[in-house]
């Protein structure tokens, strides 16, 4: 858990955060026989299984429609599934519609789940104060005083505390988004969730971003990240997994599956992207 008295981000740090040891095995986050399809001709989750240790950083890359941002969104606890059961911490989470179980999931455990999406999602008749206590007080049951406190501790150090009473529309896209990171944070989430959210930003507005995502990867925040930037995948992720059609077709350390990815698909991606060897 990252709490607002430990969380120390800075600005554009190089970190050798790439050699922390993968691993394949883990019970922090488990996908058990995930079936998810929208009708009958576009499945985007096909009998998927996946582990995740505590310690990981779970870089998600593939072509469009290959179900990335859909596995996020029901991790979240945004969208169901129809079948198998998902795990979050070692306790059943998410369960599928052919489970037998009338319960579809347990918030206790939701609550434990931060997301940032690509379009920021801020509330724009709040303000920056207002965006980031709503949660903590309407869900976390905390109080406005605690909450403001919170809120000012992380805005401090995601250099933005000079917005705290701006509004969105008065916030360039990467404030925005690192906004959108702190209100996540606010409920001090065992693991974040990111859905491409450097792609709507400018290039200066990325590296903002990406600094913040970094800065949490170096205090061991698990995270499952969506992204189309490979070479941020290769900095910060300590698994990269590959999906296409809606199965994991590889996964691996982030050196072996973009130097010399084993499968001829996850190939086929990557050198459309990067050169490969």
């Amino acid at each position: 858990m990252v709490s607002p008295q430990t969380m120390v981000v800075q600005p554009d740090t190089q970190s050798n955060i790439r050699e922390t040891s993968p691993s394949t095995e883990g019970d922090f986050v488990q996908f058990r026989d995930v079936y998810k399809s929208y009708g009958e001709n576009l499945v985007v989750m096909d009998h998927m299984n996946l582990n995740m240790r505590a310690d990981d950083r779970l870089v998600i890359i593939g072509p469009s429609g290959s179900g990335k941002s859909s596995l996020l969104r029901v991790m979240m606890g945004l969208e169901g599934v129809q079948g198998g059961e998902i795990g979050f911490q070692g306790k059943p989470y998410i369960y599928g519609a052919n489970s037998g179980s009338r319960k579809r999931i347990d918030a206790k455990l939701q609550k434990q789940i931060g997301m940032v999406f690509q379009h920021y999602t801020l509330f724009p008749h709040l303000s920056v104060l207002g965006n980031l206590v709503l949660a903590p007080v309407k869900v976390g049951g905390i109080s406005k005083a605690e909450a403001t406190e919170r809120a000012r501790l992380y805005l401090a150090r995601l250099g933005l505390e000079s917005k705290l009473h701006a509004y969105p529309s008065q916030l360039s896209g990467g404030q925005k988004q690192r906004v959108a990171i702190a209100r996540a944070l606010m409920l001090e989430p065992k693991l974040m969730l990111f859905d491409e959210v450097t792609s709507a930003l400018d290039p200066e507005m990325v590296i903002e971003v990406q600094n913040v995502m970094l800065q949490l990867a170096e205090q061991r925040m698990a995270m499952i990240i969506v992204t189309h930037d490979m070479h941020f995948a290769r900095d910060i992720a300590t698994r990269v997994v590959f999906c296409a059609s809606g199965k994991i077709v590889e996964e691996g350390a982030p050196a072996e599956m973009f130097k010399c990815p084993k499968e001829v698909r996850t190939r086929e991606f990557l050198e459309k992207i990067l050169h490969l060897d």
